[in-house]
């Protein structure tokens, strides 16, 4: 089996050295040439264009930023469908939107080609150690044939069902974490002006009922503000918070606490857009 990985940003970064760490047969490529270097030096090979990569591998795996970018990537003459190899798969890691990925799905499928998404659960650092939920939507068959070969040495994968459950799963998480992560701000906020120290603030919540993985992650952080070298950046937590607030409203559902949390992300991208997401301290 050979894999082929495209995009390796910090996310993509992660799970990529998870399978080249693996003994797998792996080929890279990103817009960066300086990002797949790093992988050339573990082992990896590299293809100079989306095309050329596509054409040599089994198993295609994409993480990029934006919807747009996705099927920039996934469609075309020089894109990764249309030179897989007959019976090629791909994997998107990408935060899309439903009406994309059933788009893209369909896309592949009149090439003869297997499309299913495998949005990631948790940050970098989680992708990095292989212990990042994977949400598995798409075609039960192929899930099941790369499950044990492929998947498990990539994170900690479920099978949610299809493509539209895959990526609803992953929207509904962000929407919860960056909500959570929004209240987090104004909690630490108060707890400066009430001139709690740091430590114990920490201590005390985390052993309480409103202790959560978003505080766990960014508390110590955003006490410090220090938002200026970004994990995971404002913009992208914007655009992962709209396509899941874009989703409630196609489901004619109101959501009014997660769609304050757009606002909120919404008004930090403004100003503060290629700052850690934590930055929404700053609109306080």
């Amino acid at each position: 089996m050979k894999v082929g990985f495209i995009g390796l940003g910090k996310m993509g970064a992660g799970i990529c050295s998870n399978i080249v760490k693996n003994g797998i047969d792996v080929v890279v490529y990103d817009i960066n040439p300086a990002n797949m270097q790093k992988f050339v030096d573990m082992g990896a090979s590299s293809a100079a264009t989306v095309k050329e990569l596509a054409a040599q591998v089994d198993v295609c795996i994409t993480c990029v930023p934006m919807p747009k970018d996705a099927k920039g990537v996934l469609l075309g003459p020089d894109g990764v469908f249309e030179n897989l190899p007959e019976g090629g798969v791909h994997f998107d890691l990408s935060t899309l939107d439903i009406e994309t990925v059933v788009m893209l799905e369909a896309e592949a499928a009149k090439l003869g080609k297997k499309y299913l998404v495998i949005p990631m659960g948790k940050g970098p650092a989680f992708a990095a150690d292989g212990t990042c939920p994977l949400f598995g939507g798409g075609d039960k068959a192929t899930y099941d044939k790369y499950e044990e070969c492929l998947l498990k040495k990539m994170g900690k994968p479920a099978y949610i069902g299809d493509v539209k459950a895959g990526c609803a799963l992953k929207l509904i998480q962000n929407l919860m974490g960056m909500s959570i992560n929004a209240v987090c701000s104004e909690s630490i906020k108060l707890a400066k002006l009430a001139n709690i120290p740091k430590e114990q603030f920490i201590e005390q919540i985390s052993n309480s009922g409103a202790f959560s993985f978003q505080f766990k992650n960014t508390a110590s952080g955003t006490f410090d503000e220090d938002f200026e070298h970004p994990v995971f950046t404002v913009n992208l937590a914007f655009k992962d918070v709209r396509l899941g607030i874009e989703m409630c409203e196609s489901f004619g559902q109101r959501v009014p606490m997660m769609s304050r949390a757009r606002e909120v992300f919404a008004a930090t991208a403004e100003k503060y857009g290629e700052e850690n997401f934590t930055a929404t301290f700053k609109m306080l």
